[in-house]
Parts: C-alpha cells; structure tokens; sequence
C-alpha cells in the first residue's frame, strides 16, 4: 500500500498539470478566436446626375436598282437633311463617306414566275456631339420629324454622356466605404461589441441607370438612353471586431 502511495500522488499531479495546461491552452485560443473576429458589410451610395453630352447619330441610305441611281437618290436626300439641320440652328456635323452594299430582292414577273434581282444600297453616316443636352435633344426631334416626312430614310438616335465620372468615382467610393463603417457599428453595437481598423476592402461594379429604376446588372451598367440618371456604388469592407 505505501509502495502504491508516491505512483498515486504522483499521478494525480500530472493529471492537475495536464488539466492546468488544457485550460490555459482553452483560454488562449478563446482570446485567440476573438482577437481573429471580424465582421463583413457591404456599404453603398447613390447619387442623382444629369447627362453633360449628347451624340447624336444615324444614317441615310437609298436603294436603287442601279448604282447611279442610288447614288443620285442618297444626294438628294443628303441635302435635304443638311436643310432641315441648318434649320434648326445644329452646327458640328459630321458626315461619313458614302458605304455601299449589295442586297438581294424578289421580283414577280408578269408571268407570274419569281426571279431574285440586285439592289444597291449606298449610305451615308452622320454624328454630332454637343454639350448643349436638351438644345440637341429637341433640334434632333424636329430634323426627324422633317426628314421623314419628306419620305427620306433615316435611322438615328441619342446617347446621353456623363463626362465627369471619373472624378465622380471618388467620391462615390468615399461615401460608400462610409455607409459600410455605419453598418458595422450598428451590427457590432447589437452584440455589445465595437469595430476596429478595417482588414479589407474590395470595391463593386458601378451601376449608371435611368433615374429611379431598379435594374441592377452583375458586371456593371453605363445607361445612355436617359437624360437623368442615379450612379450607384457598392463597395465589401471587413472589419475587426472587438470586445
């Protein structure tokens, strides 16, 4: 029974070591683990902006069945376009050198039968740019109007430009990664805690759409329909969080 004694004891005292070791090995990884803690938000922005450029740009074509013919069609039509836009006071035309292309048709003979025949197409493209918006805007409407009701061909339209988005990038950035740390200390207040420095930032796409709509796209969108538009940005930032 003594020779059994010191084994006991000293048994028990590596047990009440390794369980010492344990618990402070288990304390230290706890405060490990919350010192490692971190919490992930994802702040944005939105803005209200108004186009600053205006392109516009089209076509006027003729089909003939005879290259002089097309040719002699698209002049005439040239010429009339140049009248309606002089009128409405547009300077800063462009206009393209003639494009020609061949195109097939199907013609019904007096006899009834089909053949396919020929028919030339020449063109000529056109572009404005301006930065008076809504001056372009209504002059292109009323050369339009003009033009078409004088049965010439005409295909066009109008593309709306933010020049300033790259200084405006910035700043949409700033106020996004600043609703994200707002995000943060409304999370960790929740859990009796406060956020530190962040860990990680990474920016989103940026979405330019018509003002007030909701179309979002994965890889970004630059809207040039409308006149008003909403910049939005979205930027993931991770955060430490501390007790």
């Amino acid at each position: 029974m003594r020779g059994t004694f010191p084994q006991l004891f000293l048994g028990l005292l590596a047990l009440s070591v390794a369980l010492v070791l344990t618990g402070w090995m288990a304390g230290r990884a706890v405060v490990e683990a919350r010192s490692d803690q971190t919490i992930s938000v994802t702040g944005s922005a939105k803005k209200a902006i108004r186009s600053d450029n205006v392109v516009w740009r089209g076509r006027l074509y003729a089909d003939a069945f005879g290259v002089t013919e097309a040719y002699q069609r698209l002049q005439g039509y040239g010429q009339k376009f140049r009248a309606a836009v002089a009128a409405q006071n547009l300077a800063g035309l462009k206009l393209s050198t003639i494009n020609a292309e061949t195109l097939s048709t199907e013609e019904t003979r007096p006899d009834g039968s089909r053949v396919q025949r020929a028919v030339y197409r020449l063109s000529q493209s056109f572009e404005l740019s301006s930065e008076d918006v809504d001056g372009v805007t209504a002059a292109a409407g009323k050369v339009s109007e003009a033009v078409l009701a004088q049965g010439i061909p005409l295909e066009s339209d109008l593309q709306y430009l933010y020049t300033k988005l790259p200084e405006l990038r910035l700043e949409m950035l700033k106020a996004a990664t600043e609703d994200a740390r707002l995000r943060a200390e409304t999370i960790a207040q929740g859990t009796g805690g406060r956020i530190g420095v962040a860990q990680s930032a990474r920016m989103g796409v940026f979405q330019i759409t018509p003002r007030n709509t909701t179309q979002v796209d994965d890889y970004g969108s630059f809207d040039t329909t409308a006149i008003e538009k909403d910049i939005t940005a979205v930027v993931g930032v991770t955060f430490r969080l501390e007790r």
